[in-house]
């Protein structure tokens, strides 16, 4: 069977493609915020800009989406995964100076449990401001 049929098979949950203008941070702090890519019910996908020689910060667990009005709080989640980016419409790196880097990396995450509300706003979200199924 191959990598992606078994990738498919996995989800649970169906995956959507963001408008642009949706964002996700780590935390209203965080350096660690980009353009989210994909949605679901389980969690969702951003790629963000990170400095060479910045700290991982991984003692941050909540996941702030904010869009037109739309604010997901304190949605509660693990990181999946985090690479840098290779191809698509980012490069790699970032040259910022002559010293400065800067790459390119995104981020799948997975929700935790969450309440009522947190289902209901994240619900509202995906059908106020995806364009379809990926």
């Amino acid at each position: 069977m191959s990598q992606e049929i078994q990738s498919s098979d996995r989800r649970r949950h169906t995956r959507y493609r963001v408008n642009e203008g949706a964002y996700a941070a780590l935390s209203p702090d965080s350096a660690k915020m980009g353009q989210i890519i994909d949605i679901s019910r389980g969690g969702l996908c951003f790629r963000y800009i990170v400095q060479v020689d910045q700290a991982d910060d991984t003692s941050e667990t909540h996941v702030f989406v904010g869009d037109e009005g739309i604010y997901l709080e304190k949605m509660p989640n693990r990181v999946i995964e985090d690479v840098p980016v290779e191809d698509g419409p980012f490069p790699g790196s970032i040259m910022m100076g002559p010293r400065t880097m800067r790459v390119v990396r995104q981020r799948r995450v997975c929700f935790g449990d969450l309440s009522g509300n947190q289902a209901a706003q994240l619900e509202y979200f995906i059908m106020n401001r995806t364009v379809g199924r990926l």
